[in-house]
């Protein structure tokens, strides 16, 4: 599946907008399902939301695995890692593990573990667009 990145404006009206490689995502919960949006990040080894999805989608967050970012600063925050059913709007659902996190800069990252074993990821930004395509077994 073909989508377009994302154009963001720069806060700095004099240096050049973001594109950004983002997609809808649902994620469903042992409650309820939510929609969203994450990045698309090669640089992610996990698939990360804000920690208000778990709680919104009836996470227990207390039978989670434990564990800490990995990052340019080093370890970080806490994140709670469960297995979870996502979808990634025009392709299958499919249950990864995923990691919530309590932090305001993080909306939702589709990382590598889990999801990019599932698919082939082919990024083009010289035609302002990128591919997510189901892995053949």
């Amino acid at each position: 599946m073909r989508y377009r990145y994302l154009t963001q404006m720069n806060r700095d009206p004099h240096k050049p907008h973001f594109r950004r490689a983002v997609v809808d995502v649902e994620l469903i919960g042992p409650a309820k399902s939510i929609s969203t949006i994450a990045l698309v990040d090669s640089g992610a080894d996990y698939c990360l939301f804000n920690i208000a999805y778990a709680k919104a989608i009836g996470i227990d967050l207390e039978k989670c695995q434990k564990g800490r970012t990995i990052g340019i600063e080093g370890q970080g925050k806490e994140i709670c890692m469960t297995d979870l059913e996502i979808q990634v709007k025009n392709l299958s659902k499919v249950t990864i593990p995923v990691g919530f996190i309590d932090s305001n800069s993080v909306i939702g990252l589709i990382g590598q573990t889990g999801f990019f074993d599932l698919h082939k990821i082919k990024f083009e930004r010289d035609h302002n667009t990128f591919e997510i395509n189901p892995v053949r077994k």
